[in-house]
């Protein structure tokens, strides 16, 4: 028929050439990649990489995000590689968090509450998106766990109850020192009594065994019989 054309072929040839071309386009939200923890067992303290491994460079941006959810309530940052301002952050960065251009995210002194689910979402040039997720685990050392202390109550007056009350270690030694104290104090005493009372009486013999006659002025003794003056003799003591 003259005029006539048939679209069922080439139409069919067009389609199959755009299934083709479409095939070798980027993938869509099938591809999976690893995300590892460097170091595998981080402690406190510890900066911490999240490191993804993908192949899939350039990126037009990525987004990391804490915990099960990849909304705004648990986004750490996005990142946009190329730019002046690469890195926006979000509600859950803690100032600890610094993107790479490669996906990659390092955190800085990691802490023990650091621990949870880390989600990345890549997108990818010219279209795609890729998710992965991570667990972070960061140990806590038993050096760095403090005893718990237990408050004390006060007195009222702002005493602590051990310095208001003494121990009784305390209170017997300040028995047994003043005991001693006592003790010392009675011994010299007792001394200083006795040697006035001896010297007392020495004071006394000494001043009963000779007295002077008061009219002759020789020497009596204290019955009153006359002490004859050295160098006379017997005789004449008696005549005398």
């Amino acid at each position: 028929m003259v005029g006539s054309y048939s679209w069922g072929t080439p139409f069919k040839r067009v389609l199959f050439a755009g299934c083709f071309l479409l095939s070798w386009g980027p993938p869509m939200g099938v591809c999976t990649f690893v995300v590892h923890v460097i170091p595998a067992a981080p402690s406190v303290g510890q900066n911490v990489t999240l490191s993804v491994e993908t192949g899939l460079e350039p990126l037009r941006h990525f987004d990391w995000y804490r915990g099960k959810l990849t909304d705004g309530s648990t986004r750490i940052f996005s990142y946009f590689p190329g730019q002046d301002r690469p890195q926006r952050n979000g509600v859950k960065f803690t100032g600890r968090e610094v993107g790479f251009p490669n996906g990659s995210l390092l955190l800085w002194g990691a802490l023990a509450n650091d621990s949870g689910t880390y989600q990345v979402s890549l997108q990818l040039v010219p279209m795609g998106t890729e998710k992965g997720s991570v667990e972070l685990r960061v140990n806590v050392p038993a050096t760095t766990l403090a005893p718990e202390t237990v408050p004390t109550p006060s007195t009222g007056l702002g005493i602590p109850p051990a310095s208001a009350a003494p121990s009784a270690p305390q209170v017997l030694g300040w028995v047994v020192a003043g005991v001693v104290v006592g003790v010392l104090l009675a011994g010299a005493l007792g001394a200083v009594i006795i040697y006035r009372l001896v010297l007392r009486r020495s004071d006394l013999a000494g001043s009963s065994t000779v007295k002077l006659d008061p009219k002759g002025k020789k020497p009596r003794s204290a019955r009153g019989e006359f002490q004859p003056p050295a160098g006379l003799g017997q005789g004449e003591a008696e005549s005398a």
